[in-house]
């Protein structure tokens, strides 16, 4: 079996390539073809990008849903086509004499649920193109606005027209159309700088490995987590040998099959399924609404272990 199947890697994306790059060159250095990354990260980005192997990408889903941390930098008063430093130069006014309380107020207005509207230069597609494709051929199509949640935005540095920051937010926040919200509070163009996703979760930018030894096929001191290990931050249900065996058979586990549970804060909607050993057999979701089965722990689930049979 290859070593690295079936296991997540921190791979610490340098700035340069895209997150489809360094996906790419780790097949290539591993000789794994299933691999998947948990957030793209842009190319001039560095930090935190999570890579599942093999069997790991049946679950990359719930390594998606993990908060994100990042520290940039946003430069006031100068536009760029592609929020970033490396769009050409769209617009440029002089940067105001802002004061910290100022810049505190407008980073606590995006703090909470709210809408921001993907960069013209991005991945997501539009009626079957990728926006930057449009962009690129001069098309600038409507795209709705993607609603997010901001955890926190805290400011680290002022040396105007520089502002620096640290961010904790949701899955799909674009944090180029976060820079240049902000810059619009005060009528500024504005474009993102240096920007570094330090954490994914529990996994963190110190403990990634360097993506160019990926690309230099230099794997030496790579290590991956095993997904049991790697999922530890779902909370858990630890079901009976009975409900063990109907799993592999696609009966939903009830109240009556679990053993105990395992690190349950509230109405989590991803959880582990697991043996009286603490192996574990699948990853169960529920549902919210009427569709909710009442009687069973979960929903559906997918099944980590191999029987032969499809999941549920």
């Amino acid at each position: 079996m290859n070593e690295f199947d079936n296991r997540v890697f921190v791979i610490d994306k340098q700035s340069g390539p895209t997150s489809f790059e360094v996906v790419d060159a780790f097949r290539g250095a591993t000789g794994i073809r299933r691999v998947g990354h948990a957030g793209t990260l842009d190319p001039l980005a560095r930090g935190v990008l999570l890579l599942c192997a093999g069997g790991a990408t049946r679950v990359v889903e719930h390594f998606v849903d993990l908060g994100k941390w990042y520290e940039f930098d946003v430069r006031l008063g100068e536009g760029t086509a592609t929020l970033d430093a490396e769009g050409e130069i769209t617009a440029r006014v002089p940067c105001p004499d802002l004061s910290r309380d100022d810049l505190v107020a407008a980073a606590a207005h995006f703090v909470g649920e709210c809408v921001l509207e993907p960069p013209a230069y991005s991945a997501i597609k539009k009626n079957g193109r990728r926006l930057y494709e449009l962009a690129r051929a001069g098309e600038t199509p409507k795209v709705e606005g993607k609603k997010v949640r901001i955890y926190s935005l805290e400011i680290t540095a002022i040396d105007l027209p520089v502002v620096g920051f640290r961010l904790n937010c949701s899955r799909g926040t674009y944090v180029r159309s976060l820079a240049r919200d902000f810059g619009a509070r005060f009528e500024l163009p504005a474009h993102i700088r240096n920007l570094v996703r330090t954490a994914v979760g529990p996994y963190r930018v110190e403990d990634g490995f360097p993506s160019t030894r990926v690309f230099e096929g230099d794997l030496a001191g790579l290590k991956g987590i095993d997904l049991p290990e790697a999922l530890g931050f779902l909370p858990g249900i630890v079901v009976s040998e009975g409900a063990k065996r109907g799993l592999m058979n696609g009966a939903l586990p009830g109240p009556a099959d679990v053993v105990r549970t395992v690190g349950f804060k509230g109405d989590e909607r991803a959880i582990r399924i697991l043996d009286e050993d603490g192996g574990l057999l699948a990853v169960g979701r529920r549902t919210e609404g009427p569709e909710r089965k009442r009687l069973a722990w979960v929903d559906s689930y997918r099944l980590l272990v191999n029987t032969g049979r499809s999941n549920r």
